[in-house]
């Protein structure tokens, strides 16, 4: 294990400590990346190098650009909502690239799945608390090997849960909606209920452990809405 990577993972959920008490804002909450200003209510955070985040301007169909190339670094979005009356995100993202993985990257401890801990593509939903030690993690992810379902723990830090909703490469270069249930999400993976609100969303193309490279796009990304 990268304890350097486990570390600053620490510290990137502790930092967000902060925006417990962020405010809501308008909800739903949609990200159009139609404008390279699209970026500017969002913050990055670098853990192992830079991933180029862009946003090309003028598109009638605007997306974020994610490559990372031996890097780890993270775009974050300060929001907060109830989990329990809001409790949906959606989004659409293609992967153009994955990292290179040697082996099935399944998720035990025995085959090193610590060292693959790359992914393509990850959206994360974070639950900010003031006991940093209950700040807790969901992380969707798009991996090319595990099944789609998997729920496992980060190596890192045992309150992020990762969650496989796309697998494989067979809609590769094709974009894919996603919609998901952040509540309902949140009691399969630790069991119990949030017991608290969501303080910000995350994405994230990162292969600082592979030290290859990836590519991804993300888009229409609407966070904080009832389910219908």
């Amino acid at each position: 294990m990268k304890k350097g990577k486990g570390i600053y993972i620490f510290i990137f959920v502790l930092s967000l400590v902060l925006i417990y008490y962020a405010n809501a804002g308008n909800l739903p909450k949609w990200f159009i990346f139609d404008e390279k200003s699209a970026l500017k209510e969002w913050q990055e955070k670098v853990f192992k190098n830079k991933v180029l985040y862009s946003v090309e301007e003028g598109l009638k169909d605007g997306y974020l650009s994610a490559r990372s190339d031996q890097a780890c670094s993270g775009l974050f979005y300060r929001i907060g909502f109830s989990p329990k009356t809001l409790p949906m995100i959606s989004w659409q993202w293609k992967v153009v690239k994955f990292p290179e993985k040697k082996g099935s990257g399944m998720a035990t401890e025995k085959s090193g799945w610590i060292e693959k801990d790359d992914y393509a593509a990850r959206v994360y939903v974070i639950f900010p608390s003031l006991n940093f030690r209950r700040t807790k993690s969901i992380e969707y992810i798009w991996d090319e090997h595990l099944p789609e379902g998997t729920v496992m723990t980060s190596p890192y830090f045992k309150n992020i849960k990762l969650i496989v909703v796309e697998s494989g490469a067979g809609n590769m270069d094709q974009w894919v909606f996603e919609r998901r249930n952040i509540y309902e999400d949140y009691k399969k993976a630790f069991g119990k209920a949030p017991f608290g609100n969501v303080g910000a969303i995350a994405l994230m193309t990162d292969t600082d452990n592979t030290l290859s490279t990836a590519e991804a796009l993300y888009k229409d990304i609407k966070v904080g809405y009832k389910d219908e």
